[in-house]
């Protein structure tokens, strides 16, 4: 139990999905550092039962139980009430919380509503930890020997708490656990599992999954060791035996490796620059690689030609292309990356035309169907796409990657 932790995120906002939990992934990655295994996220809504029973359960199995939110001035606030019921015991004021949060509302210049006050009660037995983000202090208890840390919901709050009240009382563990991820594009979570299915079933301090997100599969290594230097050189093999195995599929390893990101970085050490022409993704290109910090040493700019007329005036696409063979067709997405080329001055023009959906597909061209090309100075390459329409969203985002890839490929050769 003395490694093993629980994280509980507290609110409805969480539960009826209005909300996301980032709270639950940061702290897990942090507690990894310190070689605490978190072992579940549980995420609870504004219901005291439930939270004192989640509170109860999560103190019987592990040595070390956080919770983030509930501890507002608002009637669905409950978790310091939840607390309470969890270790039996009344809720007291903490004077010295009530004068820090009257500081604080006086700092602003604010006069501090009487609702604050219940920020300042605290579970019988239980210590106040400092908030210097905001109103709410945090709260350490213990239930039946198991240390028990409540945070605001707020990030912010929640991260500096976790840094200065949490992070120095945490036990030094025998383990360093490290996590890392190696993105991957170009063949289905399905294939990719079958070239490591191997690694992934092996047990021993290296765990190796996959998960699918934002379009890209994603291969997660955690590793376990006695230091940080094992543990990390743990990883680097596993890193390396992926990239032995995928070759071209390992787009980049680590969580900011998005394909944008990773083209960026290609064209700003190759010095080459790029343009697009982009008709069903609307300029999802362009979003993405300017998404980067710097993407004006490399992107120059693109045309959203959505419309035919778009297409024939800013990016010369001859009307006779678009008569024989349609708007979404191979000649057009090589005319449309050809022209933005020629016309914006750059090294590479990379263009899309499809159909997103979900209506305005035939049965000789069904929603899905998407053209990519990529022109250089040895001419413009093309790939017919057929992408399976869950969404007009994924189509969009899996034809923008596509493109991309193209020219990942293309840089890294």
């Amino acid at each position: 139990m003395e490694n093993k932790a629980i994280i509980i995120s507290i609110g409805n906002e969480l539960t009826s999905g209005q909300g996301l939990d980032t709270n639950s992934a940061w702290l897990s990655r942090r507690l990894a550092e310190k070689g605490v295994w978190v072992i579940s996220h549980h995420t609870v809504g504004d219901d005291l039962a439930a939270i004192s029973s989640a509170i109860v359960q999560a103190a019987e199995k592990v040595g070390l139980v956080i919770i983030s939110g509930g501890l507002g001035p608002t009637a669905d606030d409950l978790t310091r009430f939840a607390l309470a019921d969890a270790m039996g015991v009344k809720l007291v004021l903490d004077e010295a919380s009530l004068r820090q949060i009257e500081h604080m509302f006086e700092s602003w210049g604010r006069a501090m509503s009487q609702s604050n006050r219940i920020q300042a009660m605290m579970p019988d037995g239980a210590t106040a930890m400092e908030n210097t983000q905001g109103t709410a202090p945090g709260i350490k208890a213990t239930l039946g020997g198991t240390a028990i840390y409540v945070t605001p919901g707020v990030p912010r709050e929640m991260k500096v708490m976790f840094d200065k009240c949490i992070l120095p009382e945490l036990a030094v563990c025998d383990d360093v656990i490290l996590h890392e991820i190696v993105n991957l594009f170009g063949a289905g979570e399905s294939v990719i599992g079958e070239k490591i299915q191997d690694i992934m079933q092996k047990t021993g301090p290296v765990i190796v999954g996959t998960t699918v997100a934002n379009g890209l599969v994603s291969v997660r290594i955690i590793s376990s060791a006695a230091s940080r230097a094992e543990s990390q050189k743990q990883i680097d093999a596993a890193v390396a035996e992926l990239r032995r195995r995928l070759g071209k599929l390992v787009v980049g390893v680590g969580s900011e490796a998005s394909m944008s990101a990773v083209v960026g970085e290609l064209l700003e050490k190759s010095g080459m620059t790029v343009a697009t022409a982009e008709s069903c993704t609307g300029g999802l290109i362009g979003k993405m690689l300017t998404d980067r910090a710097g993407s004006s040493k490399y992107y120059v700019g693109g045309i959203i030609s959505y419309s035919n007329e778009v297409k024939q005036e800013q990016l010369g696409v001859a009307q006779k292309l678009l008569d024989r063979y349609g708007a979404v067709s191979e000649q057009v997405a090589a005319a449309m990356a050809v022209g933005v080329r020629e016309r914006l001055h750059c090294d590479w023009g990379i263009s899309i035309t499809g159909i997103a959906g979900p209506g305005g597909g035939t049965d000789e061209k069904p929603v899905g169907l998407v053209y990519t090309a990529l022109a250089g100075h040895d001419g413009v390459e093309v790939a017919k796409n057929i992408i399976p329409p869950h969404s007009r969203e994924s189509v969009r985002l899996r034809s923008a990657l596509t493109a991309l890839d193209a020219l990942r490929l293309k840089l890294l050769k």
